[in-house]
């Protein structure tokens, strides 16, 4: 989506590139040759110094008086005195006008300039004109043109900034009069953008697209006002219908620039000034959204506890008019889906169900076809996957798409993919309750997911969403419907790009990727079986590969990882598959190490008190196996908004066991 920032060091500019930024910038081309070298050799070729001269110029110095006074400027400067001439040479109103625009910490426009100083529009651009001419702030070429649309660049204003060194001098040298000016401009900056947030949130409910573009243009100015709004700054009001839905979408917003402690922090300092200032209802909000951040931190018993309070609060709290009552009852409806979620991660599915059940009707009571409902109906869809109702589950994404439809013009919704990918979930798991008994009902089952799959990836593409951890899920879950077709050269094709993209933004033990590598295996395994079996000598070739992947997979597992060095849920699997690997594979001694290693490892295992276990934070509901040529069963990915996993915890004989895989909460 946005491009990377690359610092770059830039060394002086040679004598030729020197003549010619003077001559640019100063807008006088006619300047004798001795002249011209006098004042860059003064200058050390030094790009800045030659701009701040070019000013001096362009402001009708002689090119005598401009050199008298480049004796006092050093080779490589610091341009402190230099600058403070300048900024003392302006006229009061621009010296305060230049402090304002230092809140700035990239490029702006004249019209959020205009906003942050409190002036018009039109007398905004004369006043930068000036200070661009002045050289005291640059325009920059290469903000004239932004996407509206990405297939058609349109004109906008030209944009400008404050050098670097620029900002650092206005930082520096404020005095008491000159600081009030800076806190002001603070003020109308958070004031400014956090509407701008706003207006994004809205857009992003019905087209993320254009919504992500702006995020890319702000990023740095959204994460500048959220900083300052964490020290201090007007809580944001969720008192009526209108405004908790914006609130929401806001929060909903920052979860695509912003990481899990930023937004913790900021929820947290919200909730309590909120707080201090007799806002409960804004206090239950933030607190909610603060147990959400906690959630997805894998802190599910410290998230429910927080939510205690909120709770009582709200029961204590009187509503003057309906609008108060219908705004309760969303704030509620947030406490009860934040609890349901964090009950879901723990596997207390009957908590769960009961908390979203009471959320979901809260909600419905006051907007039942907004974004945040169809959260809801997602969440309830789930819980229902983690218990095994596979049917009320897809009844429940399917709601969940059609409320967003609804609501939007668009499929360019950012919840869109991860609905369409639960959606094949669900039909991938019905095509395996029905494999036995209806197997050609099973086929059709498999066929609509992968075709959900594809239509959950060609929505991610077609908003610059893909190739990344959300895409992987999807490609797995999708390799996984190829495998139950028996169609495994698809299949493992799937699971490679999975895994490639998980290796290529997880970090390098991340349980996720040792499981994608645990599934890239059993479908090599399941090839040479099947070569095996028909007397193909191709099979020596799988099992190599499969043995490969097993190998490095079992290294990961034994050796610790983040989640407290508890092994996955495909650990057993990955045992009893790899040791057969290497026993039909004739390698008797490598097969004996690592029997001891497995039992070693299962004693250390043992030893430790298992509680419910941390799943990686960054990527979302697990699968395991390729359940291609055996009976045995493989559960399909399912994933959160917020990307959190958690372990289904059914009972299952041994031998479900070798080939089980969790079944995800999936909250887009």
């Amino acid at each position: 989506m946005g491009g990377r920032i690359i610092e770059v060091h830039l060394n002086t500019l040679s004598r030729a590139s020197s003549v010619k930024l003077l001559q640019n910038c100063s807008h006088k081309t006619l300047l004798e040759d001795d002249a011209i070298e006098n004042l860059v050799s003064k200058c050390g070729n030094h790009p800045l110094s030659l701009k701040v001269i070019a000013g001096h110029l362009q402001s009708g110095f002689t090119v005598p008086e401009v050199a008298s006074q480049l004796d006092r400027l050093p080779r490589q400067p610091e341009f402190s005195q230099r600058l403070q001439e300048m900024f003392t040479a302006l006229p009061e109103q621009l010296q305060g006008i230049l402090i304002k625009l230092s809140v700035f910490r990239t490029w702006f426009d004249a019209e959020a300039a205009a906003d942050v100083i409190g002036c018009h529009r039109v007398d905004m651009k004369f006043e930068l004109h000036y200070l661009k001419c002045r050289h005291l702030i640059e325009q920059d070429d290469w903000g004239q043109f932004t996407r509206s649309e990405p297939s058609r660049p349109s004109p906008q204003e030209a944009r400008y900034s404050l050098h670097t060194l620029t900002r650092f001098f206005l930082q520096d040298n404020r005095t008491p009069p000159m600081a009030a000016l800076y806190i002001q401009a603070e003020h109308n900056f958070v004031k400014l953008f956090w509407k701008r947030l706003e207006k994004i949130g809205k857009l992003a409910e019905t087209n993320s697209l254009d919504a992500l573009a702006q995020i890319d243009d702000n990023r740095v100015h959204l994460e500048q006002c959220l900083d300052l709004l964490i020290r201090e700054g007007a809580v944001p009001d969720v008192s009526k219908t209108k405004r908790f839905h914006k609130q929401y979408s806001v929060c909903m917003t920052w979860e695509l620039f912003l990481d899990i402690s930023k937004r913790l922090k900021f929820c947290q300092n919200v909730a309590e000034r909120a707080l201090k200032q007799g806002n409960r209802r804004s206090y239950c909000f933030y607190k909610a959204m603060e147990a959400e951040q906690l959630v997805a931190k894998f802190q599910y018993g410290k998230a429910i506890q927080m939510l205690q309070k909120p709770f009582a609060i709200l029961e204590e709290l009187e509503s003057i008019d309906q609008e108060e009552k219908n705004s309760m009852k969303l704030v509620k409806a947030l406490l009860h889906y934040v609890k349901a979620h964090a009950f879901g991660c723990m596997q207390k599915n009957g908590d769960a169900l009961s908390e979203i059940k009471t959320s979901l009707q809260q909600c419905k009571s006051v907007s039942g076809n907004s974004y945040f409902a169809a959260r809801l109906v997602n969440q309830q869809g789930a819980i229902y996957m983690n218990m095994g109702k596979y049917m009320e589950s897809l009844d429940c994404h399917l709601n969940a798409y059609e409320i967003l439809k609804k609501s939007a013009a668009s499929d360019l919704l950012l919840d869109v993919p991860t609905y369409l990918m639960n959606i094949g979930t669900g039909y991938s798991e019905m095509g395996k309750d029905v494999r036995q008994q209806k197997p050609l009902e099973a086929i059709k089952h498999f066929e609509k997911a992968i075709d959900y799959y594809d239509r959950s990836l060609s929505t991610e593409k077609r908003l610059h969403m893909d190739e990344y951890i959300k895409t992987a899920l999807t490609l797995k879950n999708k390799a996984m419907a190829y495998c139950h077709l028996h169609r495994l050269s698809e299949g493992l094709r799937m699971a490679e790009q999975s895994l490639t993209i998980r290796r290529k933004y997880l970090p390098q033990k991340n349980p996720d990727v040792c499981r994608g590598l645990i599934f890239v295996a059993q479908i090599h395994y399941d090839m040479g079986r099947e070569k095996q079996k028909s007397g193909d000598v191709g099979s020596v070739e799988e099992f190599q590969q499969a043995e490969r992947y097993f190998g490095e997979a079992a290294e990961m597992e034994v050796s610790g990882r983040p989640d407290e060095g508890f092994p996955t849920v495909d650990y057993e699997a990955l045992k009893h598959e790899y040791l057969d690997v290497l026993k039909r594979l004739c390698k008797n001694d490598e097969l004996q190490r690592r029997k001891k290693i497995f039992m070693d490892f299962d004693r250390k295992v043992e030893k430790r008190s298992v509680s419910p276990r941390k799943q990686s934070e960054s990527s979302q509901s697990e699968e395991s196996t390729s359940g291609s040529s055996s009976n045995e069963e493989a559960e399909d990915e399912q994933q959160t908004h917020t990307e959190i996993k958690e372990e289904s915890s059914r009972k299952k004989t041994r031998k479900e066991q070798l080939r089980e895989a969790s079944t995800k909460c999936s909250i887009a």
